[in-house]
C-alpha cells in the first residue's frame, strides 16, 4: 500500500514521540463514528452523532476529526455501537451516547451528549464498549460490566438490564476483555477462555445454543491471551501465535474458507506468527509478527482495505506494506448490510491514520462522504490545538534497564501519572503519584518491549524499556 503525504503546517505538542510532533497512541471504530487518542492525551471524534456518542455536546456529525474535552487528558478509548467508553489520566471513567440499555453506566437511561462521569473511582485502566452493553477491568484486575442483559451478557446471573457498574466473578482476576453483539469474552489471569450471554449461533464456543449468564469456561486450555469479539461470533489469539474463531459464519466472518458456523474454538489456518486479532461486526483482522495486517469476511463496503467489495474466506493480506501496528474494526452489527461497515489503522510512525469502508456519514473522517475500498491514509491530519513546549528528551531516569520485572523511575518534579503501553500503543497499566522517584513492577507482563510515559505538572515524556524475564 502505497502511503500518501499531504502539505500541512507543522504545530509542535507535548508528545512521547522521539520526533517531538504529536502521533496517534490509540484508535476505536464504532458503528459509524470513530474514536483516537494522540500522544498528548487529547481524544478526536469524527462520524455520526446523532445519539451524542462523539461526546462534544451536540448530535452534529462530524466528517473530520473534532476534539472532545479540550481542558482533559484520555489515557484509553473504546467505541460502542452507539455508545462511548474512556479514561481519564487520573483514572476516572466516563461515558457517552445512546443510553436507552443503561450502557453509560451513570444509573439512568438518559442519552448524554458528552462525557458524563461514572461513579467516583479513580483505579479504572481498561473499558470495552458493545453494542449495548459495557465491560472495564479496574488497576487490581477485577472485572465490571452494566447495560443491556436480557441475554446474560453482563454476566452476574440475572437477565435484568444494570445501569450501573457491576462486579462479575469478583474473586477472579482478568488479563482480556471484549463486550459483542450481545456476549462476552475473557481471558483470566491463568489463560483460561470465558464466554457468557448470547449463544443462539455458537457465538461462546461451548458447543452448545444455551444462553449462559454467567462466565462459563470454554474448553481446558490455559494458553489464551486475548479475545475480540464481534456481533455474532468471536476471535481469539493463543500465547503461541495461533489465531482462533468461533460462531455465525454466514459472512465468511471466521475466516476458516467456509461460510457454516462453527460450535467451538477453530483454529484459523495454520500458521504460528500472529501477534494481534481484531472481530468487527461481520469481518475480521490479525497482524502477524512482521507487521503485516491480514483480513476476512463481509467486505460489502470495502471495508477490508482489499480494492474490491468481494467476501473473503480466508485471511488475504492487506496491501503489501509491513509496517501496521494497530488496528481497529467497526463495531455495531450487520444488517441488511448497515451497521459496522468501516476500518481503521496505524502505520510504524503513527502520524496520521488510515482508514477504508463506508463513509456516508463521514465515519472515515477524510472530510468526504466517499466511501472506498482502500487504506486511505490521509485522515485525521490534526489542527487547531494551541503550542506547546516539545519534549524530545525524556527528563526522568529509568532504572535498570532491560529489568526482569521492576524498573526505578526518578524525576527532578513530582511525578503525577505512569503510564505503560505495549509495542500495539495499548494501555496496560497507569498510576498516579506525587512524588519524586517510584518503583514500577512488570512482573506479571510477558518479556518484550513496553513503553513508559510519566507526567509531572508541566511535561511529559517516554521511554523505551525492555522486560527480560
Amino acid at each position: 500500500m502505497k502511503k500518501t503525504i499531504l502539505t500541512f503546517t507543522l504545530i509542535l505538542f507535548i508528545s512521547i514521540s522521539v520526533f517531538g510532533q504529536l502521533y496517534y497512541k490509540t484508535i476505536s471504530a464504532g458503528s459509524e463514528f470513530s474514536m483516537a487518542i494522540c500522544s498528548d492525551s487529547t481524544l478526536f471524534a469524527w462520524g455520526f452523532n446523532g445519539n451524542g456518542q462523539l461526546g462534544i455536546n451536540s448530535t452534529t456529525t462530524q466528517h473530520s476529526p473534532v476534539v472532545v474535552d479540550s481542558s482533559s487528558k484520555w489515557i484509553a478509548v473504546s467505541a460502542g455501537a452507539w455508545h462511548c467508553l474512556a479514561i481519564k489520566a487520573d483514572g476516572s471513567l466516563w461515558a457517552w451516547g445512546l443510553n436507552s440499555q443503561g450502557q453509560l453506566g451513570d444509573g439512568t437511561v438518559v442519552q448524554r451528549n458528552q462525557p458524563t462521569q461514572i461513579g467516583t473511582d479513580t483505579d479504572w485502566k481498561m473499558v470495552e464498549a458493545g453494542q449495548a452493553h459495557s465491560m472495564a477491568l479496574k488497576s487490581d484486575s477485577t472485572l465490571w460490566a452494566w447495560g443491556y442483559n436480557m441475554a446474560g451478557s453482563v454476566g452476574d446471573s440475572t437477565t435484568a438490564n444494570k445501569l450501573i457498574p457491576t462486579a462479575i466473578a469478583p474473586n477472579k482476576k482478568w488479563i482480556s476483555i471484549s463486550a459483542g453483539g450481545a456476549h462476552s469474552l475473557a481471558v483470566d489471569e491463568s489463560g483460561a477462555l470465558y464466554a457468557w450471554g448470547d449463544n443462539t449461533v455458537n457465538q461462546l464456543g461451548d458447543s452448545t445454543i444455551t444462553q449462559r449468564n454467567t462466565p462459563t469456561r470454554i474448553g481446558n486450555d490455559n494458553n489464551w491471551e486475548e479475545v475480540s469479539a464481534g456481533f455474532q461470533f468471536s476471535t481469539a489469539l493463543k500465547n503461541n501465535h495461533t489465531i482462533w474463531s468461533w460462531g455465525f459464519n454466514g459472512n465468511a466472518q471466521l475466516g476458516d474458507g467456509t461460510t457454516t458456523n462453527v460450535l467451538q474454538p477453530k483454529q484459523i489456518g495454520s500458521e504460528t506468527n500472529w501477534k494481534m486479532i481484531v472481530a468487527g461486526a461481520s469481518f475480521g483482522f490479525a497482524l502477524k509478527n512482521d507487521s503485516t495486517l491480514w483480513g476476512w469476511g463481509y467486505n460489502g463496503q470495502g471495508q477490508l482495505g482489499t480494492g474490491d467489495k468481494l467476501q473473503k474466506k480466508i485471511p488475504i493480506q492487506i496491501g503489501d506494506d509491513a509496517d501496521f501496528v494497530l488496528v481497529a474494526a467497526a463495531e455495531g452489527f450487520y444488517y441488511n448490510g448497515v451497521y459496522g461497515l468501516h476500518s481503521l489503522a496505524l502505520h510504524t510512525n503513527r502520524d496520521v491514520i488510515c482508514a477504508t469502508g463506508a463513509n456516508y456519514i463521514g465515519q472515515l473522517g477524510d472530510g468526504t462522504t466517499t466511501t472506498i475500498s482502500s487504506f486511505n491514509c490521509n485522515t485525521g491530519l490534526i489542527t487547531g490545538l494551541k503550542e506547546i513546549i516539545v519534549i524530545n528528551k525524556p527528563f526522568f531516569n529509568i532504572y535498570p534497564n532491560p529489568s526482569n520485572g521492576v524498573f526505578t523511575i526518578s524525576s527532578n518534579e513530582n511525578i503525577k501519572t505512569i503510564s505503560v503501553y505495549d509495542s500495539y500503543g495499548r494501555l496496560i497499566k497507569h498510576n498516579t503519584i506525587n512524588q519524586l522517584s517510584t518503583k514500577l513492577s512488570l512482573t506479571e507482563m510477558v518479556s518484550g518491549v513496553y513503553f513508559v510515559q510519566v507526567e509531572t505538572e508541566n511535561k511529559v515524556s517516554s521511554q523505551k524499556v525492555v522486560l527480560q524475564k
